[in-house]
């Protein structure tokens, strides 16, 4: 009997080092988050942000809504940068919240 007890001890530890697969952690995928004003683009004319007209792309204004969102800015007059389109996003934010 203790024979056949080491024997399946042994086969057991055989087991778990050799041949049992460990189980991988689940990957959650969480979205990343995004301004909560999209840009829309006219087919007559430039794509706008809101109620102001974007030259190129809109990042410029987005970048300044997603940060007087993050700052919870209230007051036109605490938007400030060095790009306009910066200050019009964080405008365009204030616009939409108040």
């Amino acid at each position: 009997m203790g024979r056949l007890f080491w024997i399946v001890v042994g086969l057991v530890i055989f087991y778990n080092i050799f041949l049992k697969e460990e189980k991988k952690p689940s990957v959650i995928y969480q979205p990343t988050t995004s301004p909560s004003y999209t840009p829309s683009t006219n087919y007559d004319s430039s794509p706008s942000f809101g109620n102001y007209n974007c030259t190129v792309d809109c990042s410029g204004h987005e970048a300044g809504y997603k940060w007087a969102e993050d700052n919870m800015i209230d007051d036109e007059d605490d938007c400030s940068g060095n790009s306009l389109s910066f200050i019009e996003g964080c405008q365009q934010y204030v616009e939409d919240n108040n």
